[in-house]
């Protein structure tokens, strides 16, 4: 679309954040703090009460554990599925949904607007199944067994039809296609089932496509959900682990990444009520050492703290928590001095949570003894 040189010429000027550089609040000065959540275009605010549903890559689960902490009505954070023997839903990765092809197909399941097809379990080595619409490490059973946990798992996501803001992270566009039951499974099948037929096709989702499917899961959500439902897309900034593709995986991940933020621009430009948040941007664009952990994937739980916060004060939820650096010091220092400051005061907690985990554990173990 081509817009007028003196309406263009009006959006730079009212815009604080339009400079990289010689303006105060440019990106360099941002960045430069070392932990940077972008601007984004806000269309709406939330009430403190609003529930919450959060769904796609492993990275929502960071974001609900992190709002819930906050104090927020995190509704997909209300598991009850059952256990297999992999440890809890949450760990095992159950809910992740890496596509936007994937997302789409479990809110289709919960609406009931199709049936799950018993083709999805797919055979193991040991003479068991697992639910290839899962992560593979979800556990192995019975057909039976692995049908009553979908219910379990239909259940979950209704939730998202109760929901007051429903929050989609994109994960990535690389997708493993199922012809025998036409539908996208989460993760590359058995290597073992893939050389022994044509069944599964792999396919690198495009922007057309993308956009399409976000459309449908807005759709579905408005039909199925609660008056006056709002929606935030964001794009996961862990990268792919491994690409199928012949590219570069550096170049692969970033080609993922940039069609979903393409795709999640253009839905949220063209769509009322929904809006896009830049959790990618910000762990691009923050200090790579605070950012990641050691396996260059995964990103810090402090950083997801300091997103989160961002996102509760810009969309009227209570504050995700007082700056852990505390009080005057927190303006006395310097921006590396702050950084730090909050990195050992979220480190020490979590060491406390793990010492308190571990005495559990040794609880637990004693009594079964």
């Amino acid at each position: 679309m081509i817009i007028r040189s003196r309406d263009a010429l009006a959006d730079a000027r009212s815009n604080k954040l339009s400079k990289w550089t010689k303006a105060v609040g440019s990106a360099k000065e941002r960045i430069d703090q070392l932990v940077c959540v972008p601007g984004s275009a806000q269309s709406f605010a939330n009430d403190p009460s609003d529930s919450i549903f959060a769904i796609g890559s492993c990275f929502a689960r960071n974001v609900e554990e992190r709002l819930e902490l906050a104090g927020a009505n995190v509704l997909s954070r209300n598991v009850q599925v059952r256990n297999l023997g992999v440890g809890s839903a949450r760990y095992a990765g159950i809910f992740n949904k890496y596509n936007p092809a994937a997302i789409l197909q479990e809110l289709r399941w919960a609406a009931s607007e199709e049936e799950f097809p018993l083709a999805g379990f797919l055979p193991t080595s040991d003479g068991l199944f697992y639910d290839a619409h899962l992560r593979r490490t979800s556990g192995d059973s019975d057909k039976e067994t692995l049908r009553k946990r979908r219910e379990d798992i239909k259940r979950y996501f209704s939730q998202a039809f109760d929901a007051d803001l429903v929050i989609i992270t994109l994960g990535l566009t690389e997708a493993w296609y199922d012809h025998e039951t036409g539908h996208y499974v989460n993760e590359i099948p058995p290597p073992a089932i893939i050389r022994e037929s044509d069944r599964f096709g792999f396919e690198v989702m495009n922007y057309e496509s993308c956009l399409r499917t976000l459309r449908k899961v807005h759709s579905l959500l408005l039909s199925r959900g609660r008056p006056g439902l709002r929606m935030i897309v964001t794009v996961s900034p862990v990268p792919l682990i491994r690409t199928f593709t012949n590219q570069d995986v550096i170049v692969a991940n970033m080609t993922s990444k940039s069609t979903l933020r393409s795709a999640a621009l253009a839905f949220c430009e063209e769509t009322e009520l929904v809006d896009y948040f830049p959790s990618f941007e910000a762990a691009m664009y923050s200090e790579p050492s605070i950012v990641w952990e050691g396996d260059r994937r995964h990103v810090t739980d402090f950083m997801v703290g300091e997103i989160i916060r961002a996102f509760m004060e810009r969309y009227g939820f209570a504050p995700a928590a007082e700056s852990l650096a505390g009080g005057y010091e927190f303006f006395e220092q310097s921006p590396e001095q702050k950084v730090i400051g909050k990195f050992k005061r979220e480190t020490k907690l979590l060491k406390q949570r793990i010492i308190e985990l571990e005495k559990e554990i040794q609880n637990r173990r004693a009594l079964s003894d």
